[in-house]
């Protein structure tokens, strides 16, 4: 079967995070960026940059997944719900140095890079970032369109509100 071709939305550093994790992950067959530099701009760090967000209707959607690589929450979630409009199927990046509980629920357009650990029945919701070295104990929700910063650590039982932002090295205690 052919494996589908990855479409990530913010060709910046964490975009390139993302990439560099789905290319360890070898679910797809190719990556490329839409970004809003492009046409001026059509290559980054060896990937093509092939459209620009208001330019992506015009891909071929065929054997595409998508996801959107933008810290800003609010913006990955306008662009996320930009992806779904246009029928683009929407997917999640997940670096394979991870530890994820298989009671663990994660939703669409959820980046979870190296490091991270997800623990028993948590809920990360759709549009979520959980940057390196993420831990969440047990039952912890994230809820939607939440980031993560680097080395974060979530004690069991909470929530995590959506749109946050949690800092580098926060602690959520019990």
């Amino acid at each position: 079967m052919l494996k589908p071709s990855l479409l990530i939305l913010g060709a910046g550093g964490y975009g390139l995070a993302v990439a560099e994790a789905a290319e360890l992950s070898e679910q797809w067959q190719e990556i490329m960026f839409a970004d809003d530099r492009w046409p001026e701009t059509q290559q980054v760090d060896g990937y093509s940059i092939v459209a620009n967000i208001a330019s992506l209707h015009q891909l071929d959607t065929m054997h595409l997944d998508a996801i959107v690589a933008v810290g800003n929450n609010a913006l990955r979630q306008q662009w996320q719900q930009t992806v779904l409009g246009l029928g683009i199927e929407l997917t999640s990046v997940i670096h394979p140095h991870t530890m994820i509980s298989p009671t663990a629920q994660i939703g669409l357009g959820v980046s979870v890079m190296a490091g991270c650990i997800i623990s028993r029945k948590t809920v990360i919701n759709d549009g979520v970032i959980l940057n390196i070295g993420t831990l969440l104990d047990h039952d912890v929700v994230i809820e939607e369109f939440a980031h993560l910063s680097v080395g974060v650590k979530v004690a069991g039982g909470q929530t995590i509100a959506a749109h946050s932002f949690l800092e580098v090295g926060t602690c959520i205690l019990h």
